[in-house]
């Protein structure tokens, strides 16, 4: 039977040095080194396990002493591809590696590729099937609209590797630049144009610009800045006209209140202390001075807004245009591109996207050399 036992405050394992210690420390005899994924609002990362035989006189036990986390980053990298993806996945390896030949335990890491938190502790693997896709153990799910055989990351692959082979649309986002001669800054991304703070003072204009090409580029210029500016303050002073600090009822508990954020804004010389988790009205007025922020920096410093737009583009191309930009860092070989789909794609169904990506200005194509333009980079 086993006792689980903490027997010290979980640490940060950042080298082998720190696992010997942590290893050494917990007592017992080291018989099983786990690793498992777990996450939390910054991402995932690993924790470790010690399974440790405790011997006495006239009994021994099994206990198990959680001994610390692997973690290197959070789920950022999901977004800009760097590989490998999970570095703490490949250090797990190496350091179980190192434990086992110094203690001769065993190293059990059921998940060594990507995150799962669904696949089973040593003392369930005998619960555990093996994935019919990647042949890692998982733990099946019960959920009626899942598959049975396979883990949820091959599902979610699965599915995706559907939609490029179906050419599904993938028109979503807009990215966002202010521009001064050959400088861009980055503003952000929105899946669509509403999401932007200033978008109810340029939504009609950007879209009256747009020529619904597979690749839109909508300038505003100073002008057209300097008016919505205007708009933005007058919108502001009506806010402000009828602003009211935040009250708490009387009964509103204490340790939520302590957890509240608040923001001090500053406009037209007067300041007003906003609680937007709480205030409609509150939230409003935050918005409009970050929007009125984001045309201020724009006016000083000479810069116009380029919105970035896609029309017509399908997850084909999409999956593409990542796999060069960030995979292969803005250059491959089309025979490389063939090979990354193959099974998804046939050579023709490639050639055919990377021709219609050349034809936007999102690839150039050297014989048979592919490359991503700056047009990509400010698309992804």
């Amino acid at each position: 039977m086993y006792f689980t036992a903490i027997s010290f405050p979980m640490i940060d394992i950042t080298s082998f040095e720190t696992l010997d210690k942590a290893i050494s420390l917990a007592g017992g005899e080291p018989t099983v080194l786990e690793a498992l994924w777990d996450g939390n609002t910054t991402g995932w990362y690993l924790y470790l396990n010690l399974h440790v035989t405790i011997k006495r006189l006239f009994f021994s036990k099994k206990e198990i002493r959680y001994i610390g986390k692997i973690s290197l980053g959070g789920d950022i990298r999901l977004f800009n591809k760097i590989v490998p993806p999970w570095p703490e996945a490949e250090l797990a390896k190496e350091w179980g590696k190192m434990a086992n030949e110094k203690y001769g335990l065993i190293f059990y890491f059921p998940s060594d590729k990507e995150p799962d938190s669904n696949c089973p502790r040593w003392e369930q693997r005998h619960w555990g099937i093996q994935c019919a896709d990647c042949a890692k153990i998982i733990i099946p799910t019960d959920s009626p609209y899942l598959p049975k055989d396979i883990c949820y990351n091959c599902y979610l692959t699965r599915e995706f590797n559907n939609k490029i082979k179906n050419a599904e649309p993938n028109d979503n986002g807009v990215n966002l630049y202010m521009v001064k001669d050959e400088e861009y800054i980055y503003l952000g991304y929105s899946s669509s144009l509403d999401g932007f703070p200033i978008a109810p003072f340029i939504t009609e204009i950007v879209q009256a610009r747009r020529e619904k090409r597979l690749v839109d580029i909508v300038t505003l210029e100073e002008r057209d800045i300097s008016i919505i500016k205007e708009k933005i303050e007058q919108a502001l002073d009506q806010k402000v006209a009828v602003y009211k600090s935040a009250e708490f009822s009387p009964d509103f508990p204490q340790n939520f209140k302590r957890n509240i954020k608040r923001l001090t804004v500053e406009y037209k010389g007067n300041r007003y202390e906003l609680i937007e988790q709480l205030c409609k009205e509150h939230s409003k007025i935050g918005s409009l001075v970050r929007a009125l922020e984001t045309v201020d920096n724009a006016i000083s410093g000479d810069y116009c807004f380029n919105f970035y737009f896609k029309n017509g583009f399908n997850h084909r191309d999409d999956a593409v245009l990542r796999f060069v930009n960030f995979v292969s860092n803005g250059s491959t070989s089309i025979s490389a591109i063939v090979q990354r789909y193959n099974g998804i794609l046939n050579e023709t169904e490639v050639r055919d996207t990377i021709t219609k990506m050349e034809e936007v200005g999102c690839l150039t194509i050297e014989g048979e050399i592919v490359q991503t333009t700056d047009i990509t980079r400010k698309l992804l």
